[in-house]
């Protein structure tokens, strides 16, 4: 399930607040609008408004529930309706966070050059405290499209730590990962994940190839460990939000989920330590259960995970472990937890051996070797066995890049060189 699409109004693109009752949704405008609210995809519609609904300086971070909130001018008999959800940036939800409503207003209010005693300043202080004394409880937003990070192999152990925290606290996550037990499991099976960091060379060849990557069969032999981080040192997938995703066995497969990253121009840099404590680095976006033998093609949007296993299951790569922080390490150690093991997956480094001459074909020219690399779609086949291999079973073969490992590869109509420029001369795709 997508928990990372923003709804907008189509008509003043606004970005709206949702309240889920069972089956139905109510879309609302931050203030009750003038015109009636036309939800659509924000990705549909240009320059969407979402900021924070209590300063409207910064992008929000959590979502408060409250009752619906109405401010009525008595001499005028005049009442305005608000909302039940306020979508909140990090400064203004530690000012919420601490009870002081009039921390807030004074905050909110000198960003708008609004006076302590004009009418505008006494509104808003009224909000805010209902706001304040009204919350119940509050839902970490992931639909913020937030600068990514730089993820590192030595930051690992410290991103799951945060990442499991996080699942632990009493914060509220999207509906579909929220389930309290689902959650505890999820935090516990990451303390012991393997951790996964594929190098920039690795996540340049999955980017360039995982939109053309055939439909390929999730299968025990392609998941690379029971389960498992892996994260890219920036972000991947054909909408280049994953940084991240997590495996766990589930039932008859695995649970998955994939996250953005926070980046460090997020908030202002004295609230950084404290967004980095609380919520760490990792947002989940997309979470999945992937049954055995689920068919995955590169533009899924787990696509980018998929195509990462199979070229290491395709053993293009090599795993060599990280060095970590003396004080990761030292960490570990006071808590009596063993050393986290981090793994770098990268490209295995290209056979300095010429290769063999090509033997002629008899009564004719050797056959001509491809003169790039290219997607062989998953297929079945026939593999012989037993006395005299005399006997065939039949074996699925998933999705590879054939071809040798220095030739370039072939997407589509462009030719791509790892390392090097895309050469502007098309192509015709190839058939196979």
């Amino acid at each position: 399930m997508n928990l990372a699409t923003l709804t907008a109004c189509a008509t003043c693109h606004l970005a709206l607040t949702e309240t889920t009752d069972g089956h139905r949704t109510t879309f609302r405008h931050p203030v009750t609008g003038r015109h009636d609210v036309v939800p659509v995809d924000a990705r549909s519609i240009p320059q969407v408004f979402d900021r924070c609904h209590t300063c409207t300086a910064a992008p929000p971070v959590w979502n408060y529930r409250t009752g619906l909130l109405q401010i009525a001018a008595l001499p005028a008999g005049v009442v305005e309706t608000y909302n039940d959800q306020w979508h909140v940036c990090y400064r203004c939800a530690q000012l919420i966070e601490a009870d002081d409503s009039d921390a807030l207003t004074a905050h909110c209010a000198a960003l708008m050059l609004w006076p302590p005693r004009s009418a505008e300043y006494a509104v808003l202080g009224t909000l805010h405290r209902g706001i304040v004394i009204g919350r119940d409880g509050r839902t970490l937003l992931t639909t913020t499209e937030w600068p990514p990070a730089r993820l590192t192999a030595d930051m690992l152990p410290k991103i799951r730590d945060r990442l499991t925290g996080l699942l632990r606290s009493p914060a509220d996550l999207p509906a579909p990962v929220n389930d309290p037990g689902d959650r505890r499991t999820l935090a516990h099976q990451l303390d012991i994940a393997p951790l996964y960091w594929i190098n920039h060379e690795f996540t340049d060849m999955v980017n360039h190839v995982s939109g053309t990557q055939p439909p390929a069969t999730v299968t025990d032999d392609l998941v690379v460990s029971p389960s498992g981080l892996i994260a890219w040192p920036e972000p991947v997938g054909s909408t280049r939000q994953l940084a991240a995703v997590s495996w766990t066995p589930h039932a008859d497969g695995w649970q998955v989920t994939g996250y953005r990253s926070i980046g460090g121009t997020a908030v202002d840099d004295d609230l950084m330590p404290a967004l980095r404590h609380e919520i760490g680095w990792l947002v989940p976006i997309h979470a999945e259960h992937l049954t055995r033998r689920t068919r995955i093609d590169g533009r899924h949007p787990l696509g980018a995970l998929i195509t990462t296993w199979l070229l290491i299951t395709q053993q293009l790569t090599e795993a060599v472990p990280a060095k970590l922080p003396k004080g990761t390490t030292k960490a570990y150690q006071r808590d009596r937890r063993p050393a986290p093991e981090v793994r770098i997956i990268r490209i295995r480094p290209r056979s300095t051996t010429p290769p063999a001459p090509q033997r002629q074909a008899a009564g004719g020219p050797a056959p001509a070797k491809p003169d790039h690399r290219f997607w062989v779609s998953g297929h079945e086949r026939q593999q012989p066995y037993g006395p005299g291999r005399r006997l065939r079973r039949t074996i699925t073969v998933e999705p590879f890049l054939k071809g040798d490992d220095d030739l370039p590869i072939k997407l589509s109509t462009t030719v791509r060189v790892l390392g090097g420029q895309a050469t502007d001369k098309k192509q015709d795709a190839e058939d196979e």
